[in-house]
């Protein structure tokens, strides 16, 4: 009896803060469309983190606003996209006839084997639709942000190691390059910052109280008001510690911690969706439960006692319950037979110091045969991380 009593106790405690979760998307929330049209008039760039860059529901969200208002936008900054990739972005959208074809050097410009979501195919194809019904000048422009990466330049592990540290300025350096474009926002132009986890921060302190600069903190901190941060929802990156030994590397530099994916507030938001019937909802997060939840993502091993999520974001929308949310299908047009050459060489690169382990571990025979996997097809599939 005693057991079935805090069970109860332990039910209604958590159930209550579902409900106060629920009444704030009852009191505040908004269309999401809507929410973002209101946001994109008093502010000038709005920042999505997609939380996990192979998410497929904040792509469909981009495209859904776009085609609804297309003239609101004027550009798309792409996080993922190297400035060297310009000029086919450029020839693509300007093409007579839609060649995606145009696009091919656009995804293979990348710090691995190639950028294979095939969501931003999907939107590039999209804005070149939606550019043929609009005004030459009013036509909506992608631009790329990110630093370029020389695999040309690059023999060994070291010199990509190397390479990886010359990054150590990537969120100024796309900061600088979408305010530039932007002229430093006295251009009346709006856009939109696709992007993902900690770019998106708009301040986020750490241990010592200083800002963790990230791309949004840049915006937030030297141009009030004029950027607005929103949180796509999807499961959350939760930091435990630090490692001893680094494995691999990534662009995150999340191969110098531990993690995993969990549910915010465990659950509770999502509780609260589905007491809402699961409709996609948009929910700021200034002084509600929502925004004062303890900050949970990228850097919090490091991050100052106290942060809460409005800390890191102003927004989140909520498109579709976790358990439905899928993972992009990989596109494979880029896999040109020159590319192919191209990754053997990186594979050199990344793993020629230990190339026979490498071969076993992925059980192949050669690195030819390696690329080959690489370049089959993957299709969409459910979000793996949903627990």
């Amino acid at each position: 009896m005693l057991i079935s009593f805090f069970l109860l106790i332990s039910f209604a405690a958590n159930s209550q803060q579902a409900e106060d979760y629920l009444k704030t998307i009852q009191k505040e929330g908004q269309e999401p469309v809507s929410f973002v049209k209101e946001k994109i008039a008093s502010h000038d760039l709005i920042i999505f983190d997609d939380a996990i860059h192979s998410a497929v529901e904040p792509f469909d969200f981009y495209i859904d606003f776009l085609e609804k208002n297309p003239s609101d936008i004027d550009y798309i900054f792409m996080e993922a996209v190297p400035i060297s990739a310009q000029p086919y972005l450029d020839s693509f959208l300007t093409h007579k006839v839609k060649d995606t074809t145009i696009l091919t050097n656009v995804f293979q410009m990348d710090l691995g084997y190639g950028w294979p979501y095939e969501t931003y195919l999907t939107l590039y194809s999209k804005v070149w639709d939606i550019n043929q019904k609009l005004a030459a000048n009013e036509r909506i422009q992608i631009i790329g942000t990110d630093q370029p990466f020389h695999w040309e330049l690059l023999k060994t592990i070291e010199d990509f190691n190397m390479a990886q540290q010359s990054m150590i300025a990537r969120d100024y350096f796309m900061y600088k390059i979408i305010a530039d474009k932007m002229d430093h926002f006295n251009s009346g132009k709006k856009g939109f910052f696709l992007t993902n986890t900690r770019h998106a921060y708009k301040g986020i302190k750490n241990s010592n109280g200083f800002f963790h600069w990230n791309a949004g903190t840049f915006f937030y901190q030297w141009h009030p008001d004029k950027t607005y941060a929103v949180r796509i929802h999807n499961m959350v990156l939760k930091v435990e510690s630090l490692r001893k030994e680094n494995e691999g590397s990534t662009a995150e530099g999340l191969e110098k911690v531990n993690f995993e994916w969990i549910r915010p507030d465990n659950g509770k938001w999502d509780e609260a969706f589905a007491l809402n019937k699961n409709h996609p909802v948009a929910v700021p997060f200034k002084n509600n439960p929502f925004g004062n939840f303890p900050f949970t993502g990228n850097q919090m091993q490091d991050a100052e006692a106290g942060q809460t999520m409005y800390n890191a974001y102003d927004a989140l929308i909520f498109l579709k319950p976790l358990q439905e949310t899928k993972f992009s299908a990989h596109t494979k047009f880029y896999y040109t037979p020159e590319f192919k050459k191209e990754l053997v060489h990186r594979v050199k690169v990344l793993y020629g110091h230990d190339l026979d382990a490498f071969l076993q571990r992925n059980k192949v025979k050669t690195i030819e045969e390696y690329v080959e996997r690489l370049s089959a097809y993957v299709p969409e599939r459910p979000n793996p991380l949903v627990k």
